[in-house]
């Protein structure tokens, strides 16, 4: 009896021990590159900012809802950070941002502009929920 009891105690610090390092995994922020820092870009990422900036509004609303899930996956992985758009930044001045941007930099990718703006505004990122 106690050797069951020995094997069932064995058995649940494994079980604990695994679940502890699956949380702790799970709630480290992981940044998916290749060991250059190379990742893949999906969507509208891909696209010059030449292509951003030739769309008429609705397109333009495309590339926007892009950002927001890019932004939502950056607030989700960023330590400290709870909102990279931050209390002053309108979805206006973002697109206004993003368009003076790419009128510079119009054979970058679209990703490429968002990786910028997004350097831009960690500077003013909200840390805690308000």
């Amino acid at each position: 009896m106690r050797l069951i009891l020995k094997q069932n105690q064995n058995t649940f610090s494994t079980i604990r021990l695994a679940l502890l390092s699956l949380l702790i995994s799970i709630s480290s922020p992981n940044y998916a590159a290749d060991d250059t820092g190379q990742y893949q870009t999906m969507g509208l990422g891909n696209l010059s900012c030449k292509s951003f900036l030739s769309e008429d509004e609705e397109g333009a609303a495309y590339y926007l809802s892009w950002l927001a899930g890019y932004m939502t996956a950056y607030n989700h992985l960023s330590e400290d950070t709870y909102s990279i758009l931050g209390k002053t930044k309108t979805i206006g001045q973002i697109e206004s941002w993003l368009r003076d941007y790419c009128t510079i930099n119009g054979d970058k990718t679209f990703e490429n502009a968002i990786r910028n703006l997004l350097r831009h505004l960690n500077y003013f990122r909200i840390k805690q929920k308000p």
